[in-house]
């Protein structure tokens, strides 16, 4: 390959990211004055986590769907194949719910810390056929902010002071572009594994830090610096460009099956997808103590 085509193939890859990185900057002070000059409420400014979250929402139902028409790997087939009782993290405004296959599921649960993105959440759930079995949880992924979400809908049988059922509720957790997001990874994964039934499945789509010491590329693994440093956990909602996800999730207990592969090893924002099936096990004791505290 030429010089030439290497900047043709590789330099857009690595310069995509900037795109999405300044609509999220316009939607940012679009939310600014928004709530300064149409909600007349100034001192929500004073909010910045608060204006965060409102400006990715705005972000979100403005691109959500274009960001969402397209995924790295067999996300879609995967997501088609969710059968059972199924907790989604982090659904947005719900424009991944036409992936799944309403017949198979007996319950959907979505849990979304976005409270402006509820309403189209809500609208897509009945849209796509889930009715009343689609239940919409207004928490995160991290153990704190979701089980006590859990035990308010009324699946998760609340025993003892940690709040939780030791052999899992769900046949199958969805993680789709989430855990870049959550404040605690390693804990909220871990917590996630002991939501599923042993034989539970967890789908994975998640972008991570580039794997520049083997499939992927240096300067990919420093433009994720760069755009760290540009603010992209600031106006994307906190969403971290350099977790080592993988880790985390191996880490969380035992697995009967471990498929994670990595797409787009080479860009700026690479993706592992895959399956993950919970060999079985107890309530993991650190992970209760987490939640008592």
């Amino acid at each position: 390959m030429t010089f030439s085509q290497w900047l043709g193939e590789r330099v857009p890859t690595l310069l995509r990211p900037s795109i999405l990185l300044f609509i999220a900057a316009y939607h940012f002070v679009m939310t600014m004055l928004e709530v300064v000059f149409l909600d007349w409420r100034p001192f929500t400014l004073f909010n910045i986590t608060k204006l965060r979250f409102k400006a990715f929402a705005r972000l979100w139902k403005n691109n959500g769907q274009a960001m969402s028409a397209e995924m790295p790997g067999p996300t879609f087939q995967l997501l088609s194949e969710c059968k059972g009782v199924v907790l989604d993290i982090g659904p947005g405004s719900g424009e991944m719910l036409s992936r799944f296959n309403p017949k198979l599921i007996t319950a959907l649960y979505g849990a979304e810390p976005a409270e402006d993105l509820h309403p189209g959440l809500v609208r897509n759930a009945e849209k796509v056929g889930f009715g009343s079995r689609f239940h919409a949880l207004l928490c995160g992924a991290e153990p704190k902010s979701l089980i006590p979400e859990l035990h308010k809908s009324g699946i998760l049988d609340v025993g003892g002071k940690a709040g939780l059922a030791s052999d899992g509720v769900f046949d199958e957790i969805c993680c789709t572009r989430v855990l870049c997001g959550v404040p605690h990874p390693a804990q909220t994964v871990k917590g996630l594994y002991n939501l599923l039934k042993p034989g539970g499945r967890m789908v994975v789509c998640e972008h991570v830090v580039n794997p520049w010491r083997t499939e992927g590329r240096i300067l990919a693994r420093l433009m994720q610096i760069v755009y760290t440093f540009l603010g992209w956990p600031f106006f994307m909602g906190g969403c971290a460009l350099q977790r080592h996800t993988p880790e985390y999730l191996r880490d969380a207990g035992e697995w009967e099956k471990f498929d994670l592969k990595y797409y787009g090893p080479e860009d700026a924002i690479p993706f592992v997808v895959g399956e993950l099936v919970k060999k079985g096990g107890s309530l993991d004791k650190s992970y209760a103590a987490a939640v008592k505290e």
